[in-house]
Formats: C-alpha cells, structure tokens, sequence
C-alpha cells in the first residue's frame, strides 16, 4: 500500500510550550494505525496539529503528497481529511439525520442521499433512530452519531481522538470492528487511544508516543509482545 497521510519531522504545542516534537508517523491508504500512550504523551495535540487546529512549529504534514501546514481546517476537510474530536461536540437538539447531513455539506443531494445510505449500512441503530434528538441518546450511540457525520464527508483519511473514552467494553469493540472495515473500505484510519490493548489487537501499524516523542513503532501484535508495553500499560 502506498502513503497516504505522512508527517516528517513534526513539532506543535501551546505558544512557547511546545508538546510534540520531531514526530514522523505515517498513514497508508486503507490502513487502520493507532497511536497509543498515556495522559500527557501529546496524542491530542498531534491530531490537532494533523486538522489544522494548532499551527506547526516544525516539519511537515502531507496528504497523498500535499503539503497541508498552511491549510486551514476547512481547506483540510476539502482535501479529505476529517477529525472526530474527543467528546464528540454533536448538536444535541438536532435530529441524527441532521447531524449526519451536516457533514455531508461540500456533496451533492445525490452524494449525500448515497452517502447516508453507506453510513446507515455501517451503522443500523442510526438508521433505526434518525428522527431522534443526539442528545438524548447513549454515549456510545453518539460516538457512532460523530463517527458517521465525519464518513459523511467522505474522507480519503478520518481521525478519531479517543473515541472509546467512556464507552461500555462491547460498544467499544462494535466500535473498533466498524472502523476496521471502513480502512477495509479504502479510507485511511488514524486513532489515539488509552484502551492499549483493543486497539493494539485490531490495527495494522501502531506507534506509541510518550512525553511527545515517538518512542516504538510496529504491528499490533510485535509491539503487544514488546516489554515497554506489557511492562508499563499492560501490568504484566
């Protein structure tokens, strides 16, 4: 598979305070990669950084080649790559439906009529509970809510800030299994994540990330065998 999203070299952080550093990571085309670490590692200012929330003090972001530094978030979306940032932030009092047809704002009604058909196939209880306020539904229904709006937008690569914070064991493995088989699907999937063990057992490559820095890389399972991981996250 070829490189899809790729940073080289990337620095970001909070005015002078800067929280990741010399961060090379890589995205092939529908490929599932995780970034793991714990509290304070920097997974959120990386992906803040990759969708244009928080400028680059170093190195580069590319998307199949492009250079995005100078992008903004919405030019981003525009170029296919899409956040689902942690805690959701879905419009409570808006229908699913709603919520959903607003990430599908840049298609046609054509595209968005499709695309909202894809999303209910990977997502049946959505589709089941259209007319209902977002609000008013579980954590883990709302979750599926914000992963759907960002597919609505038919992403060449979606990231996903700790989507399984707060979710029930099941509903975060129906979780994983779904964003298995959109990378299956073609869409590029990059996801931080606290929950080590489910994600490291699920994804293609993975890189864990401490103190901002990239400290291992590898496959789900060679970096589950490796002793930093069973040793420091695993208890083992």
């Amino acid at each position: 598979m070829s490189i899809l999203l790729e940073t080289r070299g990337l620095a970001a952080g909070y005015g002078a305070l800067q929280i990741i550093k010399n961060i090379d990571i890589r995205v092939e085309h529908g490929s599932f990669t995780v970034v793991v670490g714990p509290n304070g590692a920097g997974k959120t200012t990386l992906m803040s950084a990759l969708a244009g929330v928080l400028p680059v003090a170093a190195g580069e972001i590319r998307l199949d080649g492009q250079v995005l530094n100078t992008l903004s978030v919405s030019q981003r979306v525009k170029s296919g790559l899409v956040l689902v940032p942690e805690g959701r932030h879905l419009f409570g009092q808006m229908t699913v439906q709603e919520n959903l047809e607003l990430g599908g704002y840049l298609m046609t009604a054509a595209q968005r009529r499709q695309t909202m058909d894809e999303v209910c196939a990977l997502f049946p209880r959505l589709a089941e509970r259209r007319d209902q306020a977002a609000g008013s539904m579980s954590g883990g229904e709302q979750q599926m809510v914000a992963v759907g709006r960002a597919l609505m937008g038919r992403p060449r690569c979606i990231l996903l800030d700790e989507p399984a914070l707060g979710l029930a064991p099941r509903m975060v493995a129906t979780l994983f299994r779904i964003l298995r088989q959109v990378a299956q699907n073609g869409t590029g999937v990059l996801l931080v994540e606290q929950n080590v063990r489910q994600a490291l057992s699920i994804c293609d490559h993975a890189y864990i990330l401490e103190q901002g820095l990239v400290v291992a890389e590898g496959s789900g399972p060679e970096l589950l065998q490796g002793e930093r991981i069973r040793k420091s996250y695993l208890g083992l």
